[in-house]
């Protein structure tokens, strides 16, 4: 598998500014990464690129053993001591039994590979194990291959936000999923995700 998702760090705030920056430039200001991961109904993961490596990839040292947090220190770096890529982020805070996500960005060299499924079936996932009752976004109404991905997995249109967007004054479709705690739901996204992770 060439991406992991993982919740994000302070290590990761300038990867994931860039990517935002690059995915959303009209957007101002820009968000404070640093702040949001001080708040505590936000909750944000990054997918991770990881080349494959004749080697096998990470090496521990073997002798001493290391601590988790030495073996956490060293995952984010490959062999050769370069950080990891980030190549796509996600974000969502949690309320009163909803997820509303904030935002979805995938870096434009790693687009058109699912890796904005893979993070949308992250975020759900999540939302369910904090108890999500629904989940919750809104997208432009221009925006229709991000629309197909939300409808491709049970969200549905709820209404339009009018000039929702500062920098064109564009509609936002709001979108929700409901009923994301049902066993149905769950066994769905649990075996997109597996699917998912052994096709990428």
């Amino acid at each position: 598998m060439l991406y992991k998702v993982r919740p994000m760090s302070r290590d990761d705030v300038a990867q994931v500014t860039a990517i935002d920056r690059e995915a959303f430039p009209t957007m101002w200001p820009p968000m404070n990464y640093h702040r949001e991961l001080e708040n505590q109904m936000a909750f944000y993961m990054v997918a991770v690129y990881s080349p494959p490596q004749e080697n096998g990839g990470v090496v521990f040292p073997q002798d001493p053993k290391p601590s988790n947090w030495l073996k956490n220190k060293l995952s984010r770096h490959n062999v050769t001591g370069a950080v990891e890529t980030i190549a796509g982020f996600a974000g969502f805070w949690m309320m009163a039994g909803e997820a509303h996500i904030i935002s979805l960005a995938v870096k434009k060299e790693h687009r058109r590979r699912g890796l904005g499924n893979l993070l949308l079936i992250n975020v759900v996932i999540e939302a369910i194990q904090r108890d999500a009752e629904i989940v919750t976004l809104e997208v432009r109404t221009s925006n229709f291959e991000a629309q197909n991905l939300y409808f491709k997995h049970g969200f549905i249109s709820k209404g339009v936000r009018r000039a929702y967007y500062t920098d064109n004054r564009e509609d936002a479709l709001i979108m929700t999923l409901d009923n994301v705690n049902s066993q149905d739901c769950c066994q769905r996204f649990d075996s997109a995700r597996k699917a998912l992770e052994t096709a990428l």
